[in-house]
């Protein structure tokens, strides 16, 4: 008589790992027979909201799963802020890759999704009708449910002497080697850090203004896509936040101006290119507005971003970095990954240039 396998999936960012995940783990695990974890924002760049990497992440939930006595697996899920379809997609990817590796018969395997529904961010919890939900209750403590933005903030934030107190919120195994990972990485510390409170501070001066006016107030900036000879023109952040960072020329649109005028003169300002702005005007292609909520850590920021194909030739258009970047380059297509580009905007370049390639299956292969 055949038995057949209960496979639990828990998706998360994990940045990082706590106490409340481990219950859904522990809950999940009495019903199931494995478990599958799936750890979003993966290959993005280091940043207040994504301070730790998918390898730091598995290495910090691994480190966990040590006394479960069944088989906790983990596997990277990357980002596509702007296409819900190919995220199932990807989900569906892992799964079915996982299962091969593990040797399960997809015929003989039922697939567990569980999780907790916190807010419009759970709402892929939905999206698979083929497999069973298992809800997750939120985890307490003194009241409050335990969240990791919370934790991050005690982490990079917090006085020192906190030890103590975030072990019984959070859980001492799993902030162990957090911690241990902080003390032997004290540049990507200050990197989080110094974002950090750029991020807070903005905020904290938007929700003032709101708090005047009564109501959300958006930012709004443009951005531009210089596409020529099968290169994208990409400038290296020079402030807060993302600094260091390869991001899209753009910026806040200025009070009454355009967005394609701010598109522009940003893009002028920041890479000084060595053509009119009126023969620029005339190559744009296409133009689109990218507002999900969670495009950027500043809060509300909503953009447009306008493509300008420009002439194929032997030689690339001359530029240069203009005082808000600290360089400017144009960036081979095939070379443009996520781990180094701010925010979404690799997300917005996938949506416009769809010759950018990046393979999730590949990504995935290679995993050991």
């Amino acid at each position: 008589m055949s038995t057949r396998h209960r496979l639990a999936v828990f998706i998360g960012r994990f940045q990082p790992f706590h106490a409340g995940h481990l219950d859904v783990v522990q809950n999940a695990l009495l019903q199931a027979d494995s478990m599958l974890m799936l750890v979003g924002s993966a290959y993005r760049p280091r940043s207040w909201k994504n301070p730790f990497t998918y390898a730091e992440r598995a290495a910090f939930i691994q480190a966990s799963m040590v006394q479960l006595g069944k088989p906790v697996a983990t596997l990277p899920l990357v980002d596509t802020l702007y296409n819900d379809r190919a995220w199932i997609v990807n989900v569906r990817t892992a799964v079915t890759l996982h299962m091969r590796r593990a040797g399960l018969n997809p015929d003989k395997t039922d697939v567990v999704l569980t999780g907790f529904e916190k807010d419009k961010s759970s709402r892929y919890l939905g999206w698979f009708p083929t497999w069973e939900m298992l809800p997750a209750d939120p985890h307490m403590h003194e009241g409050q449910i335990v969240n990791a933005t919370d934790l991050r903030h005690e982490l990079f934030f917090g006085p020192g002497e906190q030890t103590g107190r975030m072990a019984q919120r959070y859980g001492m195994q799993q902030i162990a080697p957090v911690l241990d990972w902080m003390k032997k990485h004290p540049d990507a510390v200050s990197t989080v850090r110094d974002e950090g409170s750029f991020v807070l501070d903005y905020r904290e001066r938007t929700e003032t203004a709101e708090g005047v006016f009564g109501y959300p107030i958006p930012v709004n900036t443009a951005d531009a896509i210089v596409v020529q000879s099968g290169h994208i023109l990409m400038v290296e952040r020079k402030m807060q936040p993302g600094k260091g960072q390869w991001a899209l020329p753009g910026g806040h649109i200025d009070r009454g101006e355009q967005a394609i005028d701010a598109a522009i003169r940003e893009l002028y300002e920041e890479a000084g290119l060595d053509m009119p702005k009126g023969a620029m005007r005339g190559r744009l292609r296409e133009r689109r507005v990218f507002d999900h909520p969670e495009r950027s850590e500043k809060g509300w920021v909503r953009t447009e971003a306008f493509v300008f194909e420009l002439q194929d030739r032997a030689k690339l258009e001359k530029i240069k970095s203009g005082s808000d970047a600290a360089s400017a380059r144009w960036v081979p297509i095939t070379e443009i990954t996520p781990d180094n580009i701010f925010e979404d905007h690799f997300d917005i370049i996938q949506a416009l240039v769809p010759d950018v390639p990046f393979a999730y299956s590949s990504i995935l292969m290679a995993q050991s």
